[in-house]
């Protein structure tokens, strides 16, 4: 078994980049163009790797992409210089075009390779080896674009394999699956591909990140026993960087340290000293980081790590929920002192760190890290995400900003905090959007306090796809994602990092803001229209445009809480199954494989109500479909592999019609079923049955129409951090069957009514 047979759609993202590059039928030079033609040469003035790179990639597109043969006599040339004069930074560039030649000139050899993707997009769009005559010069907005692999797992270790504690999806209660590196290709050499490592240097980004657990990848004093395997997988690690390298891209490692161990660990006989509390969430204990054992472990193995690997760009570091880590992470601050007391005796809180406030443990954790990691690479950035530190105080939280070194960047959550509302009801939003363009209170707040110390800030944002809709490659929202670019300038926002360990697929979501990521930076109208000429054509394009505003402005009514997004039936759709009996069980988690998916308790609806939830998804759908409507005009101004282009992007959007249909139809079902279970009236509830079997065939009709996108498009129902399908013809099909079952025990229940 190889990536392709778990993941189809990996062996496209790992071809080479002139494959997706063809002619387009009967396209013509525009009056200014220059052609490129036979007796062009390429000719590269310096031979550092990221400009070799750009050389061979322009020469495969132009001889199999646009069939223009080697030349062997030189008659005009395609120059590729590095002169740092072009900008001050070394991504900027310049392309200039004439009759006589064209230079591109980069302020460094990444700028040369950035030119080249900029020559290559102007073809695309023209729709042949054609290029608008004149100048042009670009410098990049943001610093550092981070993304990730969508081929790389995220709870086993990526670089080698390793398979239990920290990475590991064990939770209290719950059974899942993860069927990550199974296949004997599954390594970075794969996740990471040369190619794929490409398509993302051509959608803009230039760092990539990677979950890092110090006790794999680092040696330290206070633990001899950590690092058993660390030479290797810092080995891995190095390759990675230097391929990267190549390409311009820096390696980050995100990590969410201390990470605790699982309550039965032998660690904790060895060391009782440095045990925490038990975490309600998982059977883990925390690492308490008020203890003297633990700062050296954090100072120690960093320190260890970038010696050791030096090419690495720094650090991402989340401090508050997800992983337990230290003592504070899962806990808010007691009310009273009361309340103190009791979690003190509940075992709920640490003694050490009771006495100490969660922003204070919080700066000295992410100054031991930075304390380490600086002592070995001076320049390395280390950024502290804000992700959930709403949990100890009001927005900004100050106190933890406080706390941190004058040199650490911190990273805000963009959307995070901001009001919003979905079918008239107010809401705060607490999770990064797509429809929620942000910058929210918080993150302004966040950037105030950088900007009055003199330093960056950074902004997480997710733009291929969110929880609103996790198992599709984009949400094709694309005039949202061009318009929060717009707003991440004027937010003095400087760096970002784009994806977490989903949403990460590159797509048109991640290529827009390739658009968007450059100084000048494009109207939202050009951007969009300009992607959509490159993919579909120039008579497509703008049906396509009207399709995106349309399904953007569907999305404003999507209810976007934790609740709802978490556990909601979105993310599985057309294979979510009905229940006729009362099972009062919860819903399986929308982020991972839950092994038992029956679930029917509407518990998740918050703070909406089921009702207002059930609007939402109906409204939505509605607008959607509008959207769609827009679209499909495309379908007969497009031409061959054009028209293929728009088939897919359409598809993606009925599909994701057919995962809002489906959820509607859950909400509704279930509502409809409770209340039919509480009828005493015999009319009243074969009313509510003959409603049940209309809401089942309804559904069996939407989720058989979702089978054959599934079949078209290997990458729908894909869930990046699920690491598995959600949705495909198999799931569907089984829940046709078990609709099949729901209808039969209807119609046992009718014919018990009538007698």
């Amino acid at each position: 078994m190889r990536l392709a047979d778990t993941m189809p759609f990996s062996a496209d993202l790992r071809a080479p980049i002139w494959q997706d590059i063809q002619p387009r039928p009967g396209a013509e030079p525009c009056a200014g163009d220059v052609v490129i033609g036979p007796g062009w040469a390429i000719v590269a003035e310096d031979d550092a790797p990221a400009v070799e790179t750009a050389a061979t990639l322009l020469g495969e597109v132009l001889e199999h992409s646009y069939r223009i043969p080697r030349a062997a006599e030189t008659e005009r040339a395609i120059v590729l210089r590095v002169d740092a004069s072009v900008g001050d930074h070394p991504e900027a560039h310049r392309l200039s075009v004439s009759r006589d030649g064209i230079e591109i000139t980069g302020a460094g050899p990444v700028g040369v390779l950035h030119g080249v993707f900029r020559l290559i997009a102007h073809m695309r769009e023209r729709g042949g080896p054609f290029v608008p005559a004149g100048e042009e010069a670009r410098e990049p907005l943001f610093a550092h674009r981070i993304h990730r692999s969508p081929l790389s797992p995220f709870y086993v270790e990526e670089l080698t394999g390793y398979v239990g504690p920290p990475f590991e999806t064990k939770w209290r209660e719950v059974e899942c699956v993860y069927p990550a590196y199974i296949e004997e290709d599954a390594g970075p050499d794969e996740f990471y591909h040369d190619n794929l490592l490409l398509r993302l240097a051509m959608h803009g980004f230039n760092g990539i990140w990677l979950r890092a657990a110090l006790r794999k990848f680092a040696r330290c004093s206070a633990f001899p026993e950590f690092g058993e395997d660390s030479d290797r997988i810092l080995a891995e690690l190095q390759r990675l960087c230097r391929r990267a390298e190549r390409l311009g891209i820096k390696v980050y490692l995100y990590m969410n340290e201390p990470m605790g161990l699982d309550e039965d660990d032998p660690f904790w006989e060895r060391y009782p000293q440095v045990k925490g509390t038990l975490c309600h969430l998982k059977p883990v204990n925390y690492l308490c980081s008020s203890t003297d054992e633990v700062k050296t472990y954090l100072r120690e193995s960093c320190e260890y790590v970038f010696t050791r690997v030096p090419e690495l760009a720094g650090v991402l570091l989340i401090t508050a929920s997800e992983y337990p880590s230290h003592c504070w992470c899962h806990t808010r601050i007691p009310g009273s002192a009361e309340q103190l007391e009791e979690m003190l005796v509940g075992g709920t809180l640490c003694p050490r760190c009771a006495e100490r406030t969660p922003q204070e443990v919080v700066g000295e954790i992410v100054t031991l890290i930075r304390d380490g990691v600086k002592a070995a690479q001076p320049e390395a950035e280390v950024i502290a995400w804000n992700w959930s530190w709403s949990m100890w105080e009001e927005d900004p939280q100050r106190g933890v900003l406080e706390q941190l070194p004058d040199d650490v960047i911190v990273m805000g959550d963009y959307e995070r905090g901001e009001m919003t509302q979905a079918c008239g009801f107010e809401y705060k939003n607490d999770e990064y959007s797509i429809k929620v363009i942000g910058p929210s209170p918080r993150f302004v707040g966040v950037a105030e306090f950088q900007r009055s110390r003199g330093m960056p800030v950074y902004a997480k944002v997710q733009i291929g796809t969110t929880h609103e809709n996790p198992d599709i490659p984009n949400l094709p929202t694309l005039d949202k994602i061009a318009r929060k670019w717009q707003t991440l300038v004027e937010s003095g926002t400087t760096g970002m990092m784009t994806c977490w360990n989903f949403g990460n697929m590159p797509s048109l979501g991640t290529e827009i803001t390739g658009e968007m990521n450059w100084a000048p930076q494009p109207a939202v109208e050009d951007a969009l229209l300009a992607l959509a000429t490159r993919h579909f054509g120039p008579q497509a394009a703008p049906h396509m445009v009207a399709g995106w505003r349309q399904l953007s402005r569907a999305q404003d009514d999507f209810p976007t809480s934790i609740p709802v997004m978490y556990y909601g039936p979105i993310s599985r759709g057309p294979a979510f199954p009905l229940v006729f009996e009362q099972l009062d069980r919860k819903f399986p988690r929308s982020w991972l494989l839950d092994t038992v998916t029956e679930g029917d308790r509407l518990d998740w609806v918050g703070p909406f109500g089921a009702e207002k939830v059930l609007e939402c998804y109906r409204a939505v759908a509605e607008q959607w479909a509008e959207g769609i409507a827009l679209m499909e005009p495309a379908l007969a101004a497009a031409e061959a592999t054009d028209h293929e282009r728009v088939e897919r992007e359409i598809g993606l959007a009925r599909f994701c019609l057919h995962q809002l249909i489906s959820s509607a139809h859950v909400v509704d079902f279930l509502l409809t079923r409770d209340a039919c279970w509480a009828a005493v009236d015999p009319a009243e509830r074969l009313t509510l049955l003959d409603r049940l079997e209309a809401i089942c065939r309804e559904e069996a009709e939407n989720a058989r129409a979702a089978i054959p996108l599934c079949d078209a498009d290997s990458r729908l129902g894909w869930h990046g951090e699920a690491y598995g399908y959600m949705i495909n013809r198999e799931l569907i099909e089984a829940k046709l069957t078990g609709l099949d079952g729901v209808l039969e025990r209807i119609a046992e229940e009718r014919r018990k009514l009538k007698g």
